[in-house]
């Protein structure tokens, strides 16, 4: 059993820069850029891009504030070389009208969007990742525990793809998961609104990153920390 003490349960609680981490999913270009390959595959259900230029200039100033506090950052990187796929994984992509050739090992598709990537500084990590969620044949779980991270700072897209898979995830492997809506993405309005709503409702807080920042702020000036 958990002594209550240790059950970190506000908000405030579980953001404790001192045992977050961000988590940036997929924000490549083949994902959000308009010359990636979603944007010019018009592919059915996946063809409104209206939300991504919000998410992409919240994601970019929230990296900046996690970067002012130290914050571990991990990049997730898609990449989707046929290699790495299976008969279910082509399955799907055949019924859902999609070609796949998205975010291949080393080309431009696959690379972080503009500025939205890692700057060198020891806390900022890249896991590179096949499945939806982050956690899936990685190596981030054991980089979260060797860092002392307890609670995922989620942001990216797409909102119920990649992001909602790796909330899942982190939440059945015992961590705190709190998903900064504005710094997420998707390609649907409805599926993204269900998507914050399921994880609010099953795995964790569902804030936005402003809120978090000014949190983190009030924490130095009461505590010097």
């Amino acid at each position: 059993m958990f002594e209550n003490a240790n059950i970190l349960t506000t908000l405030e609680e579980q953001i404790d820069q001192r045992h977050s981490a961000l988590i940036i999913v997929d924000v490549q270009n083949d994902f959000v850029h308009p010359d990636g390959h979603i944007a010019k595959s018009s592919i059915k259900h996946w063809d409104d891009m209206t939300l991504i230029p919000a998410m992409l200039e919240n994601t970019g100033r929230f990296l900046e504030v996690a970067r002012r506090f130290d914050v571990l950052t991990v990049f997730v990187q898609m990449i989707g070389d046929q290699k790495y796929q299976s008969p279910p994984w082509i399955a799907r992509q055949r019924r859902t009208g999609s070609k796949g050739g998205s975010c291949l090992e080393g080309t431009w598709g696959a690379d972080f969007y503009g500025d939205i990537r890692p700057n060198g500084r020891d806390r900022e990590i890249v896991v590179p990742k096949h499945r939806y969620s982050a956690f899936w044949g990685t190596r981030l779980e054991q980089i979260l525990h060797s860092h002392n991270i307890k609670t995922l700072l989620m942001a990216g897209d797409a909102t119920n793809g990649c992001v909602e898979s790796t909330t899942r995830d982190a939440f059945c492997a015992d961590f705190y998961v709190v998903t900064l809506a504005d710094c997420c993405g998707d390609f649907d309005q409805t599926r993204h609104e269900m998507s914050l709503r399921k994880m609010d409702q099953a795995y964790g807080f569902v804030t936005d990153s402003t809120k978090v920042e000014g949190l983190w702020k009030h924490s130095i000036l009461v505590t010097g920390r």
